[in-house]
């Protein structure tokens, strides 16, 4: 550990754990600032082992900068109650990479608030982080299955473990650490896959994105009131191309669904800016409040849906087919409800003192973005 610049208290206690040998990083733990599990190492230590507060000491037989591919697999693992790094690559100078694939099975209740990070280059706040079943666009732990696009999807569940997967590349320059948290207590019976390749392309729309660019995943979950704005993607400036959005909702009736959808590209154009929709279920190419039931379209998807106490709902579409790019700034909001104009009857154009359609209520809203920014 000292050839590597790691000051710890060495500890002679024999090997006892597979996270071992290893330092112990977290100020949590109560054997912090030890080194352990250095005396009598078994001749074989499984490389999928870990744990929150430990930086596993590892020997790589060659380097492994330059792969082509990379990336790694956890089986019948534990999800831990603290933060904890479970996979970091770094590549050689005068490359880019991306992470391309990510996989994750357990119990549902497990994934529901299971959180996963991803850290670009350094980073201090990951670029990404998620809970599985919102970013592929389902929400309420709706466990329907099998569906997929080339992009996403749910590949078991129907009430059982579920398995979910995302393929969105994630570009970075230097270096990638994956992390994994699950807040309400640790769990068994997980498993996950990452996986990434080394100077991959990665296009939008016909268009090559620039080779700096970082997918960046924007959240929030909030309450709204009858006509209140949400902006679900929200760039103050710099360039970027909005790739995808995933919209969930507890609201009291179908109304919240004559909400409109707007882009204000620059980032500061007034009201209405480019109007995206006429109501929020063509947004998602559908009408007249999904009545043909529930889809999963390679471009949109309406994933969720229950009558039972109110609404819940939750959709989701891509922006690869029509690209919506910018270059300075870009603002994407969505309308809890919408009014009409008192004299031509136009939606999605009146900011204010028109005709409320139907009877909106108050709005529990989720919504994730993953944009590319440069």
């Amino acid at each position: 550990m000292t050839n590597l610049g790691v000051k710890c208290q060495s500890n002679s206690t024999p090997w006892w754990a597979p996270n071992q040998p290893g330092f112990v990083s977290g100020v949590g733990d109560p054997n912090f600032g030890e080194c352990l599990g250095f005396v009598d190492v078994p001749s074989y230590v499984s490389c999928q082992a870990y744990y929150w507060s430990v930086s596993r000491l590892c020997h790589c037989s060659y380097n492994v900068e330059n792969d082509q591919f990379f990336g790694t697999g956890l089986s019948s693992a534990f999800i831990p109650q603290n933060e904890t790094a479970v996979f970091a690559h770094k590549i050689a100078p005068g490359h880019t990479a991306a992470m391309t694939h990510f996989w994750v099975t357990a119990s549902q209740e497990t994934l529901d608030d299971s959180i996963f990070r991803y850290y670009f280059d350094g980073e201090k706040t990951p670029s990404v982080e998620f809970i599985p079943g919102p970013a592929v666009g389902v929400g309420f732990s709706d466990t329907q299955a099998p569906w997929g696009t080339k992009w996403f999807g749910v590949g078991a569940g129907n009430g059982h473990g579920t398995a979910y997967f995302l393929n969105f590349k994630m570009p970075f320059s230097s270096q990638v650490v994956v992390t994994i948290q699950r807040p309400s207590g640790t769990r068994g019976g997980f498993y996950t896959i990452f996986r990434g390749a080394l100077d991959v392309d990665i296009e939008v729309g016909g268009r090559t994105i620039p080779k700096n660019a970082t997918l960046k995943l924007q959240k929030n979950s909030t309450t709204l009131q009858p006509l209140d704005f949400l902006a679900v993607t929200d760039v103050p400036s710099g360039s970027g191309v909005h790739f995808m959005s995933t919209l969930i909702a507890k609201s009291g009736n179908l109304n919240f669904l004559e909400g409109c959808y707007h882009a204000y590209s620059p980032y500061n154009r007034a009201f209405p800016g480019t109007v995206m929709s006429t109501g929020t279920e063509d947004y998602f190419d559908s009408g007249w409040y999904f009545n043909a039931g529930e889809f999963h379209f390679p471009v949109s998807g309406f994933t969720h849906i229950n009558q039972t106490n109110g609404v819940e709902w939750s959709a989701y579409r891509f922006h690869e087919m029509d690209p919506l790019f910018f270059s300075d700034g870009l603002k994407f909001v969505w309308r809890n409800g919408d009014m009409v104009d008192k004299e031509t009857g136009n939606k999605c154009f009146t900011e204010s003192g028109g005709i409320i359609v139907g009877s909106p209520t108050a709005s529990e809203v989720t919504s994730y973005s993953w944009v590319y920014v440069w």
